[in-house]
């Protein structure tokens, strides 16, 4: 008889706690997943393996990024300036700047400033965003330097319209400090 009386008690339990269970069940399974976007990761990003490729036997410095809604749909994109190093020759910064909606995996591309820049040769120092314009700080040489020393400091500024960059303005002024140390 105690075998019996064991065995109710368990039998009414389980039934009790099956009954008075009031979680949902659990959600089924997203048959697609969800696609992590490039404003998400925001400077976690392996940028070096994104940028456009160096020449042989040259790699990829990424000099800095700013994240900043360029575009002004709401979402922040990825301003990133780099550069080439090699043990031959010197290759000027470029910004590439990526749109924040795209996937993470596979950014787009919205454009590559500092192309137009020319002699300039310029070394980006810094890159940020003010009043609706990407502004980039950059050492490099002028006309009248002898190209061993960026003794210029030059600031640009690009705006993001109709789908494409437009330069507002180049700054120059003098250092005498031959650039970042």
């Amino acid at each position: 008889m105690p075998k019996r009386a064991a065995a109710v008690p368990l039998l009414v339990l389980s039934f009790v706690a099956g009954c008075t269970s009031s979680s949902p069940p659990p959600p089924a399974p997203s048959s697609s997943p969800v696609e992590t976007t490039l404003a998400s990761l925001g400077k976690r990003v392996k940028w070096d393996k994104l940028l456009t490729p160096c020449g042989r036997g040259e790699l990829v410095v990424v000099q800095d990024v700013a994240i900043a809604d360029v575009t002004t749909d709401g979402t922040p994109d990825a301003v990133v300036a780099r550069a080439c190093e090699g043990d031959t020759e010197y290759s000027p910064s470029t910004v590439e700047v990526f749109d924040g909606g795209s996937p993470a995996a596979k950014p787009r591309r919205l454009g590559t400033l500092l192309d137009d820049a020319g002699n300039d040769k310029p070394y980006v120092s810094g890159v940020s965003w003010s009043g609706g314009a990407v502004l980039i700080k950059a050492n490099g040489v002028d006309e009248s330097s002898d190209a061993t020393c960026p003794e210029v400091v030059f600031t640009y500024s690009y705006r993001y319209s109709a789908g494409a960059f437009q330069q507002d303005s180049r700054e120059v002024r003098p250092d005498d400090t031959c650039g970042p140390s």
